[in-house]
């Protein structure tokens, strides 16, 4: 894990491995998608205990304690105890009043829905970030990304079923989870100049922790140790999953591994087919289409935006 949660390009492990852009673009392709893996992972942990009756507050709760003192011990160990404090702890407050209903919500979803149809719903919230970008940072946004944003939502709207006999009133908690979501995003993007990675996931996973640890005394069930390796598996799948996205990001560039974290799509299918039998309707899969297309074509406004001499052309 050393470098992977610095800001500086040193210590990074892999830089010693991958000396051509061609090699990069593989290598960070290769991270996004194990991270992709991970994630997947984490939604299917998560399912499996939540429809075993654990309250979504002790299953966040737990997995924090188990993230929060698996970083605890790597920054000590690793002479990185200054990546502990800030200062910006009301920054950080913000953060994560305005994260903690993310996986709140997207828990409750599971609870009840298939974990593709969640996942689906769940990847509205690029497009929310893109949207509120706009006030929020005083961003530029022509009329190609407005369009992708509002083909996005479409798409959202379109995995819902709103107005038909398959729609459920609990797609609602996804819609919300995406939004929380997407905070994270905007909140990371506000604090990334003065905050390192590691801070930025530190001091999320810590507040969401002592937060649904105060509602621990409402919902507790105990826990026998085949229930605790669940737990575990969870909070190591969602180490795992950050640490190869973040370092797909280091190693190659945007607009070549933002792609695949599409690929998360593929693993909420085959977990959910292999574990609970379900398989996606028309729906989902039409919803799905045609939130990837749009996010690609968004990515692909966002990186030409970029570039010096197109800054402004979308």
């Amino acid at each position: 894990m050393a470098g992977l949660f610095d800001r500086e390009p040193d210590g990074l492990y892999w830089d010693c491995m991958i000396t051509t852009n061609g090699n990069r673009n593989l290598a960070g392709i290769g991270f996004m998608v194990l991270g992709m893996l991970g994630m997947g992972g984490v939604d299917a942990f998560g399912k499996w205990l939540v429809t075993a009756d654990y309250s979504p507050i002790q299953v966040i709760a737990v997995r924090g304690w188990m993230i929060t003192a698996a970083m605890l011990i790597w920054a000590l160990a690793s002479g990185r105890a200054r990546q502990l404090t800030t200062r910006r702890p009301a920054a950080h407050g913000v953060r994560i009043l305005v994260s903690i209903c993310g996986p709140l919500f997207m828990f409750t979803a599971l609870a009840s829905l298939p974990l593709a149809d969640v996942t689906v719903v769940i990847f509205g919230s690029p497009f929310v970030t893109a949207a509120l970008a706009v006030p929020l940072f005083a961003e530029r946004v022509g009329r190609h990304r407005w369009a992708a944003i509002a083909i996005g939502f479409l798409g959202v709207a379109i995995a819902m079923r709103p107005g038909s006999d398959l729609f459920r009133p609990e797609i609602l908690f996804a819609v919300a989870a995406g939004i929380s979501f997407a905070g994270i995003n905007l909140t990371a993007r506000w604090l990334r100049d003065t905050e390192t990675t590691f801070q930025l996931v530190f001091f999320l996973m810590a507040g969401i922790t002592v937060i649904a640890s105060l509602g621990l005394p409402f919902v507790w069930r105990p826990m026998p140790l085949t229930d605790l390796v669940l737990f575990g598996g969870m909070a190591a799948a969602t180490l795992f999953g950050y640490i190869f996205m973040t370092h797909a990001f280091v190693v190659a560039p945007l607009g070549v591994v933002a792609p695949f974290e599409y690929t998360v799509l593929i693993w909420a299918v085959i977990w959910g087919f292999v574990i609970w039998g379900e398989l996606p309707g028309a729906f989902i899969w039409s919803g799905a289409a045609v939130i990837v297309a749009s996010g690609l074509y968004l990515l692909h406004r966002e990186v030409k935006a970029g570039k010096p001499d197109q800054a402004g052309a979308s």
